[in-house]
């Protein structure tokens, strides 16, 4: 289990440095490989410190050195949620749908709702049920009841369920589903979703 620092100038700290790791990490070889997952780690340290000004400069940094990152669950609820704290609401509506469709038992989790297990297996670990479980406690505390009210507002709106409900429907036909033919145009469907709720979430 990650170690969050105890103190402001802690988090400060851990942040400043794992910025300049990646910033070194680029000078040295051109890009940066990140292989610990650091860049995602930033964004827990920033939810939990809470500072609004150093969040929006790395989530402008991180966007255009990670351009093309899938990213991971706990990191999308962290900037959704710090998003929503600066006001871009449309941002933070599509990246709480970004989190919604990496992870579909991560919201209900946190909003209380009742987490059923899905028929099917999802293509990533971090799809998984058991991922919820990695939350660290300190990203929990961090979350205002009213940031609960409002995740769980845009999970039971039309569009999220709407959205939701098709994802597991194509994930249920791929997996009964053998021939290319007719699994290829169910793929470019579900990598299209996101897409689609996101011109919705604005």
């Amino acid at each position: 289990m990650y170690r969050f620092p105890k103190t402001e100038r802690g988090l400060r700290s851990r942040i400043a440095s794992y910025r300049e790791a990646m910033k070194r990490e680029k000078r040295a070889i051109g890009f940066i490989d990140d292989g610990s997952g650091i860049r995602y780690v930033v964004y827990w340290l920033l939810l939990v410190l809470g500072d609004l000004k150093e969040a929006r400069s790395y989530i402008a940094w991180y966007e255009k050195n990670f351009p093309d990152d899938m990213g991971e669950p706990i990191q999308k609820l962290c900037k959704s949620v710090l998003l929503h704290r600066m006001g871009k609401e449309s941002k933070a509506r599509h990246a709480l749908a970004d989190l919604m469709l990496s992870n579909l038992y991560l919201i209900p989790k946190l909003t209380g709702s009742d987490v059923q297990s899905l028929s099917v297996k999802l293509p990533s670990s971090f799809e998984d049920r058991e991922y919820i479980e990695e939350i660290p406690a300190r990203i929990i505390e961090s979350i205002t009841n009213d940031e609960v009210d409002w995740m769980r507002s845009n999970y039971d709106s039309m569009e999220f369920r709407r959205y939701r409900k098709r994802h597991i429907e194509i994930y249920e036909e791929l997996a009964v589903t053998s021939s290319v033919e007719k699994r290829t145009p169910l793929v470019k469907e579900a990598r299209r979703i996101l897409d689609q709720l996101k011109k919705e979430c604005s």
